[in-house]
């Protein structure tokens, strides 16, 4: 875990924006001192980096051999647990276990042969084109 160095007028800018955060939500910053509201905007930006910080700078696109990978797996008729560790044995940990997995159960909601399978809003275009170009008939939007 990564702590951050805060000054004092930072840490009051922060503690202030917790304060009073869910009355500027309710009225506004139209009532609050000119000072105040800087404080508050301060404390804002503060967390509002720090969010940043925290948050992954970019996520893992899955390549064509993965989704290939994964498609001609659920065509063979493997279940999720055995090809997420197949997935994970030939391209590494570069995704988790429940993308992979995800991806999986996006397969079987469009697959024709699990009728009463819960439906996933189906994203991922090129999955669903190399899915066709193995079985047309079997998978569909």
């Amino acid at each position: 875990m990564t702590t951050i160095q805060l000054t004092e007028t930072q840490q009051d800018a922060l503690d202030f924006y917790g304060e009073v955060h869910n009355y500027v939500e309710a009225f506004g910053l139209a009532n609050l001192q000119r000072e105040e509201r800087l404080l508050y905007k301060k404390g804002r930006q503060l967390l509002e980096e720090a969010m940043k910080k925290r948050s992954p700078s970019k996520l893992e696109h899955y390549t064509q051999d993965e989704r290939t990978f994964i498609a001609v797996a659920y065509v063979q008729g493997l279940d999720r647990r055995t090809i997420v560790n197949k997935f994970r044995q030939q391209f590494g940990d570069n995704h988790t276990a429940d993308s992979i997995g995800q991806k999986v159960e996006m397969c079987k909601s469009i697959d024709s042969t699990h009728k009463n399978h819960k439906r996933f809003q189906f994203r991922d275009n090129e999955l669903l084109i190399i899915l066709q170009d193995l079985d047309p008939n079997r998978f569909e939007v």
